[in-house]
């Protein structure tokens, strides 16, 4: 099985991809195999029509294919102005349903509500299946310690669950 994460920041030591990390372990742990796409090293166009129907470039080419050949997805975000990144909204953007319809996603994010609920209205519209689960990480600026994990036991813990929880349910089908 594999799953593609998708980090939603552009920023080289984003807390967004430490905290994608701990999922990605536990999933490694849990025998799944992981691809991490962090879009402060893959640079996707801004999305146009035409550019994603049309003779697309390469890199949209190959992230397509990417999530066309996953059987789930972590979808993780900073929050900015109440919302997911622009960067991963438009990354968003190039996939259909019929490359995630029936999949399973989880979702994680740094910040409040609103993105963890734009995720998964996401989801719904891309015919995916979102976890529930879907830990949020407060001040994300100061919530991480020198070794990646979370100076918080139980919002490292609510990452490892997610990790568990997304392998379980794609193990079941």
């Amino acid at each position: 099985m594999k799953v593609v994460a998708l980090v939603g920041s552009t920023r080289k030591n984003s807390t967004t991809r430490k905290a994608t990390e701990i999922v990605v372990k536990e999933l490694e742990e849990q025998g799944i195999t992981v691809e991490i796409i962090h879009f402060a090293e893959v640079k996707l166009p801004i999305y146009e029509e035409e550019l994603a129907k049309i003779n697309p470039p390469k890199v949209v080419q190959d992230f397509i294919e990417q999530i066309a050949n996953a059987d789930g997805f972590i979808l993780a975000s900073p929050e900015y102005h109440g919302s997911v990144s622009g960067v991963l909204k438009n990354a968003l953007d190039f996939i259909g349903a019929r490359e995630m319809s029936g999949k399973i996603a989880a979702g994680s994010k740094l910040g409040a509500a609103n993105t963890v609920n734009t995720l998964h209205q996401i989801c719904r519209n891309l015919h995916a299946w979102a976890l529930p689960q879907s830990p949020t990480i407060p001040a994300a600026y100061e919530a991480f310690q020198k070794d990646g994990s979370l100076k918080d036991d139980k919002l490292q813990e609510r990452l490892v669950t997610l990790g568990k929880k997304l392998a379980e349910e794609l193990q079941r089908r």
